[in-house]
């Protein structure tokens, strides 16, 4: 199981299972998908390390300085080794440390929150989460060879991810703002990617990229039509959101998704696109509809 500092999620007994940190409000609350339910997932010993003040311990021994957070751990009694994501900076990176105490390794930092770490079953990998600008990644990292394989899920993000037995296949718990929580799974090199759990509402529309962001709009367009802009500020950005989704099946409007309060370059994106009406164009953010 992965333990986290800050939430209490479900646990889910048996499973080799990460799930994400949430910042959803109300409108995006769901009931938990488990993806031990499409692999067969492994229980994995903690081996009594935990959390005390944003650093690690194993006994009464301190294996990290404290940090500002920890995100999250896995320990591989086989390598006798815990991968953790702590805040050094600005951003989550991934770490690895002896559980007899040593050095810390540190992962090559990416730019993005590296969130969500686990150890596969064998073979001595780790996977874990990047944040992306424009979707999230499933990184696989091979430990004693430095070989990485990564997986993207554009305009998505990931809620869980668990591993096989085998650790040939791992299985995601993801949504996106065209649908609802789904799963799928896939080999770790991403081959043999197939959807096993359908999301259970999915919009009918197009996505494209716009200006860092996601634009939606209807699947079908009218010759000549024009479409109001409705700009919805959210973080996460890429996540299924039912009040949204209502709009978007009420009305005929296109739907920018931004993570900030969109900027100049953003606005001379939209006002290039022939088939938006920028003369009439509404906001929402965490302070409501502008």
């Amino acid at each position: 199981m992965r333990f986290r500092a800050w939430v209490l999620f479900p646990v889910l007994v048996g499973c080799n299972v990460a799930p994400a940190l949430s910042r959803r409000g109300p409108a995006e609350s769901r009931s938990y998908v488990d993806p031990c339910s499409v692999v067969q997932c492994t229980p994995h010993d903690t081996a009594g390390v935990r959390i005390v003040n944003s650093r690690l311990i194993a006994g009464e021994t301190a294996l990290t300085p404290q940090f500002t957070a920890i995100q999250s751990f896995d320990v591989s009694l086989e390598r006798r080794e815990v991968a953790f994501s702590a805040r050094r900076t600005d951003n989550f990176d991934i770490g690895l440390v002896s559980l007899d105490g040593s050095d810390i390794h540190w992962v090559p930092a990416d730019p993005a929150d590296e969130i969500d770490v686990q150890w596969a079953p064998r073979g001595n990998k780790i996977s874990y989460t990047v944040r992306g600008k424009v979707g999230d990644v499933v990184r696989t990292l091979h430990v004693p060879t430095s070989a990485q394989l990564s997986v993207a899920f554009p305009y998505a993000t990931i809620s869980a991810l668990a591993w096989n037995r085998a650790a040939e296949r791992y299985a995601v718990v993801i949504s996106s703002p065209d649908a609802s929580e789904r799963i799928e799974s896939m080999k770790y090199s991403g081959e043999e990617r197939r959807v096993d759990v359908p999301p259970g509402e999915r919009l009918d529309v197009a996505e494209e990229p716009v200006a860092g962001g996601v634009l939606l709009r209807p699947g079908a367009m009218h010759y000549g039509e024009r479409l109001p802009l409705f700009v919805w500020v959210a973080d996460p950005p890429f996540v299924w959101n039912a009040e949204r989704a209502a709009l978007m099946r009420k009305q005929r409007v296109a739907c920018a998704i931004m993570r900030r309060a969109p900027e100049d370059a953003f606005w001379a994106a939209v006002r290039a696109i022939p088939w938006i009406d920028t003369s009439r164009v509404s906001l929402k953010d965490s302070n409501g509809v502008r």
